[in-house]
């Protein structure tokens, strides 16, 4: 959660079993971990997040999260409404929920959100939108992960594949997302999904 104050539900969030942290703006030390893929859910408010992004605070925060980190899911979390300036905001984000919206539907949003963002198919997609990887690399890169699934070990030569790809993307974004697409695979495998 990325928002200049202490938001009301956060309490209710974190007691609803949600791991959840708050950072109060993007000079905050956990920004770094939200940008390098550790999150995959963030509840975005508009301002007062991100001085130093520029003076469309939440719109710059959610472009640089956007382009950094593809798999992200970004909620907009505000209780006002803006003018049409702000439109874009509202469209780039995946869905709004409202500070002053119950718990019930805040809770609907982000699990539907993270039912999504939780499966290797939706994890292997961000990773290769954060590649930019043509078709053969893809299937270079889909292989050494199909391995991986059968052998621990070659969990880190995954992520070496995967990594030789990374011309302007983050390696430690392509480290989290490969890792999060393998742990998500074999526990879908020992589920009988």
């Amino acid at each position: 959660m990325l928002d200049d104050e202490s938001p009301e539900m956060l309490q209710d969030l974190l007691s609803h079993g949600l791991a959840i942290t708050h950072l109060r703006g993007t000079d905050d030390p956990q920004f770094q971990a939200v940008a390098d893929g550790f999150y995959d859910l963030v509840l975005l408010d508009y301002g007062g997040v991100g001085l130093k992004f520029g003076p469309d605070e939440g719109l710059e925060v959610l472009r640089f999260l956007k382009r950094v980190n593809p798999g992200l899911r970004i909620l907009a979390f505000t209780a006002r409404t803006f003018d049409a300036s702000k439109a874009d905001f509202f469209r780039l984000c995946d869905d709004v929920v409202k500070k002053d919206a119950g718990i019930r539907e805040t809770l609907e949003k982000i699990e539907y959100h993270l039912c999504e963002v939780l499966t290797p198919a939706y994890q292997f997609d961000a990773l290769i939108r954060t590649l930019g990887v043509n078709v053969e690399q893809r299937q270079e890169i889909e292989r050494a992960i199909g391995k991986s699934l059968k052998a621990t070990d070659d969990r880190e030569k995954a992520v070496a594949v995967a990594k030789k790809f990374a011309k302007g993307a983050s390696a430690k974004v392509v480290e989290a997302i490969v890792l999060k697409t393998i742990e998500l695979a074999v526990t879908a495998i020992a589920a009988g999904a």
